[in-house]
């Protein structure tokens, strides 16, 4: 119920703005008395930052295609009447893709470039260096096209040769051709243009301290290890979501080994998606409820 859970993340939210307040006036009494100390009071001055800065980190992961996109037009886009997120077929996400809001920065899109992969810094080094993201910026958060525009940018791909895809380890020619073949001169393969992107988007809900954190895929979750070291086990909850057109297959199995793997399961939560695609005028509800049963 998406009331009862922005009503819970409200409560969180003024219960940490609380805290903030009574550490400060502490810290404003500390002072008044002549007994501040400068160590103490920089781990003070850390705390109100830290708790500032604390959000809750929902994180989704699935094969593609099972339906993450929609789900998250769902939660968050009902209102607009349309499917803001890129949705369907040909249009998967096709980078990690974090849904936030920060109040000190414009609404927009931050794409950092696929070509960051071959230096040795990580995404979360790279969120300090912001002059490596390419910005777009939502002039008008309410004007759906525009920001429909906008998000389009998460599925983008490019063209470029096997070798330069190989360098950006997108590429690993073992597992698509017999060892000792030589690589085509001309071979050209289909990568992301980006490695990853944050959308700033002033929703009711990541106004209160929610980031939604979209993977694309076991492709992504193979090269891509600070997901599966870093960003997937520090996400408060793990969103896995199947398809009920599909099953659980080998990929899915895989996905979810990858996701786990760091992770304890007690936060874990599968969510069954499709499942209007069983409706069927010439079944009854049992013969249907029989088949959501056994997927």
């Amino acid at each position: 119920n998406q009331g009862d859970f922005s009503h819970g993340l409200a409560r969180l939210k003024n219960w940490r703005d609380d805290l903030v307040g009574a550490i400060g006036a502490y810290q404003e009494w500390v002072e008044r008395q002549n007994t501040a100390d400068g160590e103490r009071d920089l781990r003070v001055y850390e705390l109100i930052e830290a708790l500032r800065l604390d959000k809750i980190t929902i994180a989704l992961a699935a094969e593609s295609s099972r339906g993450k996109s929609e789900l998250l037009n769902a939660m968050f886009f009902t209102d607009s009447k349309q499917r803001l997120l890129p949705s369907g077929s040909g249009r998967t996400t096709m980078c990690p893709t974090e849904l936030r809001y920060d109040e000190k920065e414009p609404p927009c899109i931050k794409l950092l470039p696929i070509e960051t992969r071959t230096t040795t810094l990580t995404i979360s080094e790279y969120k300090r260096t912001p002059i490596q993201w390419t910005t777009i910026h939502l002039l008008k958060p309410n004007y759906h096209a525009e920001v429909r525009e906008a998000f389009l940018e998460v599925t983008r791909t490019k063209k470029v040769h096997v070798r330069a895809a190989q360098e950006l380890g997108l590429y690993n020619p073992t597992q698509t051709r017999r060892a000792g073949d030589p690589v085509p001169q001309n071979e050209t393969i289909e990568i992301p243009v980006w490695r990853h992107a944050v959308i700033n988007f002033p929703h009711p809900l990541l106004k209160q301290g929610l980031i939604i954190l979209d993977t694309p895929g076991l492709n992504a979750l193979g090269v891509e290890s600070e997901l599966t070291l870093s960003m997937l086990p520090g996400a408060a909850a793990l969103l896995f979501v199947l398809g009920t057109d599909t099953g659980v297959t080998q990929s899915d199995l895989d996905v979810w080994n990858q996701c786990t793997q760091s992770a304890t399961r007690r936060h874990h939560l599968v969510v069954l998606n499709k499942v209007d695609m069983l409706w069927d005028e010439l079944k009854d509800e049992d013969t249907i409820a029989d088949t959501i049963a056994r997927q």
